[in-house]
């Protein structure tokens, strides 16, 4: 009986997620990386969307999803599997990218159902 009681995961709370006012939805979809070293997708991260491939937002990418969960990649990795949100409303404030967020970026993600507040 004790083991219904074992408890299983923890929950840590983060400020990504604005609100549910727009559906909030997510897939996975191969990330390409190209790296020597070992690396991290973050919670909260850009990724662009060319040609139906997805790599890293780059300045001249288009952006196109949100990382939805830490996902680890090793060094010889050149495309891994990563859970992504592709609806809802998130926080300007909390989106992770090396570059600048532009106006373009913030209106393609608005009309594939992203929305930053």
């Amino acid at each position: 009986m004790s083991l219904l009681n074992k408890q299983a995961y923890t929950v840590t709370k983060d400020k990504l997620i604005y609100d549910a006012k727009h559906p909030i939805d997510a897939t996975a979809v191969q990330v390409s990386v190209a790296s020597d070293t070992n690396g991290i997708l973050k919670r909260g991260q850009i990724l662009d969307c060319a040609g139906g491939v997805y790599s890293i937002h780059a300045e001249d990418g288009e952006a196109g999803v949100i990382v939805a969960e830490d996902t680890g990649y090793a060094s010889d990795d050149t495309e891994i599997i990563v859970p992504v949100y592709i609806s809802g409303c998130f926080r300007a404030s909390e989106v992770i990218t090396d570059t600048e967020i532009t106006a373009a970026d913030i209106e393609t993600l608005r009309a594939r159902g992203i929305y930053l507040k």
